[in-house]
């Protein structure tokens, strides 16, 4: 285990830019996700690291170690690929021990450390099964077996739980939680599932076109997003452009005739800012809250239900605000009613200088 260290790293493709230089560093026993649409660079990034790609200019140091220029067998780093990269032809147990064969283990012992990591990954009794007669999860956690069996300074994982479906997914995000838990391994996962970050991460760096947005914990990524771009990837919505009254702490802001708050102590009479509005910090108030500073009416639209919760917007003068709800709360509401709303100012985000033209 170790920390690794990203020093102004940077790449390009056929005349292309797709990493800007950027730093990075994941300290020992974290678990670092990198998040971004496709095209944001982030995949090079982690290929370049386990030496799949050369970078441009930079370096990269795993602990006190060197590994720019490194092979990719000589970096001591375990790879999960996104399609899993198992061995058809060999039986789960091989597959574990492939890495360790490779390095000339002996096979009792190779066998031996397979069996551990299998157990690890809740797999002590498939040893004998071919990776055709597994299910996608379990062969994402073969693939996890065999990049930990060889006892790697650093884990990178490519968009591991991709290719799952919603409820899989669900379980192997627990078991990767566990493993890394139980572990303490240095962990790099690329996705491009903000809730998968947010879940497993305790460091998200979000990229965007090669560039790093914001390097950071998901509680303040979340609460306090650096820049327009973050804001929005994160389930923020726009609520068009207004105009800062008052400055720090007590300031608001007046957008599509609503006087708001927010939380932010960065903002200066005057500026005109870009102001987003996160759906799940808006709530729907009863009558009893008309006289509360902070509350306004609209009309409700459509109610669109999502099993556990429902969204629908208000229309409130010029804005259209969106809400997220249980659904149980939804099931007293009814489209073109009239509602009162209140929103956290925590879930309300305004940008000088960063609004659409």
């Amino acid at each position: 285990m170790a920390e690794l260290t990203v020093s102004r790293v940077s790449k390009t493709f056929n005349g292309t830019r797709v990493l800007e230089p950027l730093d990075l560093t994941v300290g020992d026993g974290r678990f670092c996700c990198m998040l971004g649409s496709s095209g944001s660079g982030k995949s090079t990034l982690l290929r370049i690291i386990a030496g799949l790609e050369e970078p441009d200019e930079g370096a990269i140091r795993v602990g006190s170690r060197d590994i720019t220029r490194l092979s990719v067998e000589k970096r001591n780093i375990g790879f999960v690929f996104q399609n899993y990269a198992l061995f058809p032809h060999l039986s789960v147990q091989s597959n574990v021990m492939y890495g360790l064969r490779a390095r000339r283990t002996p096979r009792s012992t190779a066998k031996r450390k397979a069996e551990e990591m299998l157990g690890l990954v809740g797999l002590g009794d498939f040893g004998a099964r071919s990776p055709a007669q597994l299910s996608g999860g379990q062969q994402q956690r073969v693939a996890l077996a065999r990049a930990l069996v060889t006892s790697p300074d650093l884990l990178l994982l490519d968009e591991p739980l991709s290719a799952l479906d919603k409820k899989i997914r669900g379980e192997m995000q627990r078991e990767l939680k566990r493993i890394h838990q139980e572990t303490g391994l240095t962990t790099v996962m690329v996705t491009h599932d903000q809730e998968e970050a947010m879940d497993l991460g305790d460091q998200v760096m979000m990229l965007d076109h090669g560039v790093v947005q914001q390097n950071d914990t998901p509680e303040s990524m979340y609460r306090a997003p650096g820049n327009r771009f973050v804001a929005q990837f994160l389930g923020g919505q726009s609520l068009g452009t207004g105009v800062v009254h008052g400055s720090g702490p007590s300031a608001t802001v007046e957008v599509g005739g609503l006087s708001l708050r927010t939380a932010q102590d960065d903002l200066r009479e005057g500026d005109r800012v870009d102001v987003l509005v996160m759906a799940e910090r808006v709530r729907i108030v009863g009558d009893d809250a008309a006289s509360t500073a902070g509350t306004a009416t609209g009309l409700l639209s459509a109610i669109d239900f999502f099993g556990p919760f429902a969204r629908a917007e208000i229309a409130a003068g010029e804005l259209r605000i969106p809400v997220t709800m249980l659904s149980q709360e939804a099931d007293a509401l009814t489209a073109g009613q009239q509602v009162r709303f209140a929103i956290s100012p925590e879930g309300l985000h305004a940008f000088a200088g960063q609004w659409a033209a």
